[in-house]
C-alpha cells in the first residue's frame, strides 16, 4: 500500500479538450495516464481499436520501457486525466524495492535458523523472497498436493493438520508462528505435501515465500535447516511408532521403588 500511495502522490491532473490528441502513435512517450472523466478513442495505423472511459489506464509501456507510442489516443469529450512520468515512477519502484530488501534482511537476521549466515547469503535470499497474505482459515498448503514453494512466517500463526486415514478427519499436530518455516519437505525429495497448513490468526498470516529453484540454490544446503529437518523426521518416526501403543501392550521388567503415592515400575 505504501508503494501505491507514493505513486498516487506523484501523479498530477491533466485537462484535455474535446478532439485533442493525448497520445500520438510513433511519438516518444514518458507519461502514463489514468482517466478520471471523459471518453477517448484508440486507433492504430488509422484503424479504430477501442473506446475507453473513466478508470482506464493507457500509455503504460512508456513508463516501463524507452519506446515510442504504439497507438493514438484522441479525446472524444473534454477529459480529465492523472499522469505520472517515467522518472518519478521508476525512482519510487527503486526506492521501495530497496526498503523491502532491507526489511527482508532485518527479518532474516531475527530468525534463529538464518542467524550467523554471511551477509552475502542473506542478501541473495532477501532478493528472491515474495510476500503473500492469507486470511484466517485459508489453506496455505493442502496435504497430498504437489509442492514447489518454501514458506517463512513473517506475521501471525498457522496450524499444521493431518488427515486421519480411517476417519478422514483432520487432526491438529502443532502450531507454527513468526520465524517458523514450512514446505521444505516437498522440496527435499518428497514430491507431495505431507500435511495441511492452515492460517490460524484472526488478523491473517503474512508469509515470505521462495520458489523451488531459489530454495535449492540458496537454502537447502544450510546446516541448521538440514538438522531441523532430520530432527523432525526422527520425531515423526517415533511418534508414528508409538502413537497406538497401549498400557496393556507393555511388559513389566522390575519394580524401581515404592513410595507413599504408589509404585514405580519399569
Amino acid at each position: 500500500m505504501g508503494q501505491i500511495r507514493e505513486i498516487v502522490d506523484c501523479m498530477y491532473p491533466v485537462e484535455n479538450p474535446k478532439d485533442s490528441i493525448i497520445i500520438k502513435e510513433g511519438d516518444v512517450g514518458s507519461l502514463v495516464y489514468v482517466m478520471e472523466e471523459g471518453k477517448v478513442e484508440v486507433t492504430k495505423d488509422g484503424q479504430w481499436l477501442t473506446y475507453m472511459g473513466p478508470g482506464k489506464v493507457f500509455g503504460e509501456l512508456a513508463i516501463l520501457y524507452n519506446c515510442t507510442r504504439t497507438a493514438t489516443v484522441k479525446a472524444l469529450t473534454n477529459c480529465r486525466l492523472w499522469a505520472i512520468d517515467r522518472h518519478c515512477f521508476q525512482s519510487i519502484m527503486m526506492r521501495t524495492g530497496l526498503l523491502r530488501h532491507t526489511e527482508h534482511m532485518d527479518f532474516l537476521r531475527s530468525v534463529p535458523t538464518f542467524q550467523g549466515l554471511p551477509e552475502e547469503t542473506l542478501s541473495k535470499i532477501a532478493d528472491v523472497l515474495e510476500a503473500a497474505h492469507y486470511n484466517c482459515g485459508d489453506y496455505i498448503i493442502r496435504q497430498g498436493a504437489r509442492g514447489d514453494t518454501f514458506y517463512i512466517i513473517a506475521k501471525g500463526k498457522v496450524k499444521v493438520t493431518k488427515r486421519n486415514s480411517k476417519s478422514q478427519e483432520e487432526q491438529v499436530i502443532r502450531l507454527l508462528q513468526k520465524g517458523d518455516f514450512f514446505g521444505e519437505r516437498a522440496l527435499q525429495g518428497e514430491d507431495v505435501r505431507t500435511a495441511n497448513i492452515v492460517a490460524a490468526d484472526p488478523a491473517g498470516v503474512d508469509c515470505l515465500v521462495i520458489d523451488r529453484e531459489s530454495y535449492l540454490q540458496l537454502i537447502s544446503t544450510l546446516d541448521n535447516l538440514k538438522q531441523i529437518y532430520e530432527d523432525e523426521e526422527d520425531k515423526a518416526g517415533v511418534d508414528s511408532e508409538y502413537a497406538k501403543l497401549r498400557l496393556s501392550d507393555l511388559t513389566m521388567i522390575a519394580t524401581l521403588g515404592v513410595g507413599g503415592f504408589g509404585r514405580v515400575e519399569l
